[in-house]
């Protein structure tokens, strides 16, 4: 039988959070042009390292300081209403995955053996997760 999910140390057992995240460093890990990155993301969604330990790394902070500009600028980029329903969307985003979880949880422990939502990429109006980098 599968194991539950793991939720990440700063997630605070918030599953929809967890699994966000999670999906985010699986992009992130992708796209990343630094060999450090990826190897540090990898590790962290194998369970080797924790979220701190990826944040309190150099390759971190250098990609940060490459990307965080730009997204702040297309954030700040919207309105106040597009902010909000950019906020709101994923709300209900995060909630969604927390539920899609229970559900193969349920089906899971009924026996079943459901498939794996397809990896996509959670950014879908462009910023970090969508840029080439």
């Amino acid at each position: 039988m599968d194991q539950p999910e793991r939720t990440f140390d700063v997630a605070r057992d918030d599953l929809g959070v967890s699994l966000h995240l999670k999906q985010s460093l699986t992009v992130l890990a992708a796209k990343s042009p630094d060999p450090d990155f990826r190897r540090l993301a990898a590790d962290v969604l194998s369970g080797a390292l924790g979220v701190r330990d990826l944040v309190a790394s150099e390759a971190f902070n250098a990609t940060l300081d490459r990307v965080i500009p730009l997204a702040l600028a297309d954030l700040e980029s919207l309105s106040d209403e597009q902010r909000e329903r950019l906020a709101a969307e994923t709300r209900e985003r995060m909630d969604s995955l927390a539920g899609s979880m229970g559900a193969r949880d349920d089906a899971v422990a009924q026996g079943a053996n459901p498939d794996e939502p397809a990896d996509e990429d959670w950014n879908q109006q462009g910023g970090i997760l969508s840029s080439d980098w």
